[in-house]
């Protein structure tokens, strides 16, 4: 328990005579900040097993063609089972920080081992399945432990994998996105939590883009995945899930209303590709039945403005002057985080109140960026941009703390 917000909070309760000075003492006195601190505390250890590791794996990296290769595999499992060993004992003791960030290292050398090893017998990879190996220990470990180190180990493996396997080898893994569906995507279905599951939607959205790159696939692909993500964030029961999908969805389309309005407002309509209409359109108007469909299963139809960035404007550049498609896009992005403000404020949300500044503000830079950018100098640009946006800023901030001055939901 952080005793510093409890106190900032209590002594509202003191001035609103709830409690009186010296009850509010005796509550913060109940509640300690071992935990809080131990947040801090407890990064020492696992900064110094990195730098002990890091010490440890160069020292043998530029010593390896040295050493003979029977002396090489005997001392890169020694170091891996000794890094798992401690680990096990410190987590026995108690100490579950200094415990899990040795299991972590021992995650780490046992992938380094393999790429040494690699170069020692002369193997040579032809997909990522090596990361499918260096990721299964992270598996087991995170559903044993359920801790976030391992979690974040294991989305980093997995992305990273499929990074490089489109970088040396120009393909997606599909066993890489398969284990990232099972492991992760069954660990935030079997304990959700905010965090987490955000990390997956993030995750997965990450590869379906890089599988979009890697097959050659026009990006508006990734734009009806963005328009799916978010309709299914209204038809799922978990609340994480259906925030999470409902996010990253909304920032997907605001993304590529983002990029339309930069496209189409500068001239490169030329390099302006739409998908195939036989397959696209289908399925894009399947989704859009679905979204309406599930606005009005959640009796939400006054939040039809959601789906406004979904609305593919873009097929009007076959009809209508690039530029005023563009600009349709910038009055589109304005008024969804107009309402996305308006919205927060009505409903005291403050994660709300917070996604729809970033976004207002972001429509803001760029509206001026893109307009203002040819015919202002460039110091008086830079130095009018910083100050308009400090205001509006300022202001949008000042608003919220009024609104959100009894607290407000923070969800």
């Amino acid at each position: 328990m952080n005793q510093k917000w409890m106190r900032h909070e209590g002594q509202k309760w003191v001035e609103e005579k709830i409690i009186t000075s010296d009850q509010l003492d005796r509550i913060v006195s109940r509640y300690s900040d071992s935990k809080e601190q131990n947040k801090f505390t407890g990064i020492l250890p696992v900064l110094a097993s990195i730098l002990i590791a890091i010490g440890i794996l160069s020292f043998i990296a530029s010593n390896w063609g040295e050493i003979p290769p029977l002396v090489r595999l005997s001392l890169l499992i020694v170091i891996m089972a000794s890094f798992y060993l401690a680990g096990e004992k410190f987590i026995k003791k108690g100490n579950e920080i200094l415990g899990t960030s040795l299991n972590l290292l021992g995650i780490v050398t046992f992938g380094a081992s393999i790429i040494l090893l690699g170069q020692t017998f002369h193997l040579t990879a032809v997909d990522a399945r090596l990361f499918v190996f260096w990721s299964l220990p992270a598996v087991y470990y995170l559903f044993r432990d359920r801790h976030k180190l391992f979690f974040l180990l294991l989305i980093v493996l997995t992305i990273g994998g499929q990074l490089y396997n489109m970088g040396e080898f120009n393909s997606f893994s599909y066993l890489l996105f398969l284990l990232f569906l099972i492991s992760v995507g069954g660990f935030v279905f079997l304990y959700p939590r905010r965090q987490e599951t955000l990390l997956f939607t993030l995750g997965v959205s990450v590869q379906v883009l890089l599988f979009i790159i890697v097959e050659d696939l026009n990006l508006l692909w990734f734009f009806l995945f963005g328009f799916a993500l978010y309709t299914a964030g209204l038809w799922v029961e978990k609340p994480v899930f259906k925030q999470s999908f409902n996010r990253i969805g909304s920032l997907i389309g605001f993304g590529f209303a983002y990029g339309f309005y930069f496209t189409l407002t500068n001239e490169f309509t030329s390099e302006f590709e739409l998908p195939n209409a036989a397959l696209y359109l289908p399925l894009l108007m399947v989704i859009i039945c679905l979204a309406i469909i599930g606005k009005r299963k959640e009796n939400r139809f006054l939040y039809l403005w959601e789906l406004l960035i979904f609305v593919p404007f873009f097929y009007l550049v076959n009809a209508a002057d690039s530029l005023m498609v563009g600009l349709l896009y910038l009055v589109v992005m304005f008024v969804y985080s107009g309402f996305m403000l308006a919205e927060g404020y009505r409903n005291e949300n403050r994660s709300q109140i917070n996604f729809g500044i970033v976004l207002f503000l972001l429509v803001c830079l760029i509206g001026y960026f893109n307009l203002a950018w040819d015919f202002m100098p460039k110091s008086v640009f830079f130095l009018l941009g910083g100050i308009l946006l400090f205001i509006l800023n300022a202001f949008l901030q000042r608003k919220k703390k009024r609104i959100l001055r009894n607290g407000g939901n923070a969800s």
